[in-house]
This record gives structure tokens, sequence and C-alpha cells, in this order.
């Protein structure tokens, strides 16, 4: 995830950098608004699959897998990660659901 938001905020401060477009007309609050919906566009668009490389987040969900009945490794990865983006980005989740529901 550290990968995705510096690939974010790299985008971002080559957008601020423009000097064509003003700062008002690209941010509100501090977000990024044409990246953001670049990135609504492309989650709707395109399959949703994000791959972590983690030995022991791995072996843990490999090892719910097989001990709980209909564990969804998908499904769990999913919830975790949302609460930990809504803990550390709340303003962020709070702008792509927004823009998911247009």
């Amino acid at each position: 995830m550290d990968k995705l938001f510096g690939d974010i905020k790299a985008k971002k401060s080559e957008a601020l950098s423009d000097n064509t477009i003003s700062d008002e007309k690209l941010s509100l609050n501090g977000l990024d608004l044409k990246l953001l919906d670049e990135a609504i566009e492309t989650a709707n668009s395109k399959r949703r699959m994000i791959g972590v490389w983690s030995p022991t987040i791995a072996a843990a969900m490999w090892y719910l897998k097989g001990t709980i009945p209909r564990f969804s490794i998908s499904e769990v990865a999913s919830h975790w990660i949302e609460e930990g983006l809504v803990r550390d980005y709340p303003e962020l989740v709070q702008r792509i659901k927004e823009g998911l529901k247009r």
C-alpha cells in the first residue's frame, strides 16, 4: 500500500507543479481531484485486484482458510484493507465512495 500511496503522492506533486491549472481547481481539502477521478474510473472499469507480498499475511490467510469453513481470503483481506484506509485516510475513502455512486 505504501507503493500505491507513494505513486499517488508523486502524481499529485507532478499535477500541482503544472502552472496552467490552479491549485483550487485541482485540489479540494488536499485531494487531487483529477487523480481521484482517474482512480475511480479505473476501479470501475478494470478488474479490482490488489496483490500484497507478505509471507506472514499469506500464511495466516491460508491457515484460516484451512480451519474455518467457507473462509474467504478475498473478503477478509478486503475488509481489513478498507478498515485500515478508513482509519488512516477517512476523507479519501469518503470521496471515493461518493465518486463510486455517480
